[in-house]
């Protein structure tokens, strides 16, 4: 199968995080429940009876923090969101401190490849700062990027992932490349930004999210053979 990327080789490669490089399903839904238990136990949660079903959580993995809990929790406790989020970011950052959290299998030999073959690589998430610096400096990706941003927890209306991505390409003075992610906001900012979207359906969107991918691949692995390197 011909790839628009075999007629003009592509200059940069941007990542999303969670669901693309980080393996965070387990940990994250983890610290989600556990940030409701420790709120319900305090009666921050008046009337909640359980934490949202994992199944739930997950689905909401990759939305910036601003919606994140927008599903979860009922209208009279919209308000909680911000406690909510903070106590999640607490819990995050001690996964990852006592390695809890992990990269996606494979995934240093696939950035040390795609570096190598003189690729720029940007990393562009919606999550919080706090939480990006977690997993960058506890995994060491600085040591492969060359451009990382976050939406953050309180996002102006122009701090946007499509715009992050933007203003990348202008930093790095790159156009031509691929945005890989796995929810819909990845595809928007590919499509947006004149990037070839590449869908990792091994992460938390369905399968419709993909609809306007040039490729889909099922493990971080296959990236490189893909992009021909």
């Amino acid at each position: 199968m011909a790839y628009p990327w075999t007629r003009t080789p592509p200059q940069v490669i941007c990542f999303d995080m969670d669901g693309t490089l980080l393996n965070s399903g387990v940990f994250g839904v983890r610290a989600i429940t556990r940030a409701f238990e420790s709120l319900m136990a305090t009666g921050r949660l008046p009337g909640l009876k359980a934490p949202p079903p994992p199944e739930l959580i997950k689905a909401q993995i990759g939305k910036p923090p601003s919606v994140f809990y927008r599903d979860l929790l009922p209208p009279a406790l919209q308000e909680r969101s911000h406690e909510l989020h903070e106590q999640t970011t607490r819990n995050e950052l001690a996964s990852l401190a006592d390695g809890s959290g992990g990269l996606f299998k494979g995934t240093p030999d696939v950035l040390d490849k795609l570096k190598q073959a003189g690729l720029k690589l940007m990393l562009v998430s919606n999550c919080s700062q706090a939480y990006l610096d977690g997993v960058v400096n506890t995994f060491h990706l600085m040591r492969w990027l060359d451009y990382s941003q976050c939406v953050g927890d309180h996002p102006p209306q122009d701090r946007t992932k499509t715009n992050l991505v933007r203003a990348g390409l202008i930093e790095l003075a790159v156009s031509q490349g691929a945005m890989v992610g796995d929810r819909i906001h990845d595809g928007e900012a590919a499509q947006a930004n004149g990037l070839w979207f590449i869908g990792c359906t091994y992460g938390y969107g369905k399968r419709e999210e993909f609809a306007e991918a040039a490729a889909l691949i099922t493990d971080i692995r296959e990236l490189p053979a893909l992009l021909g390197f």
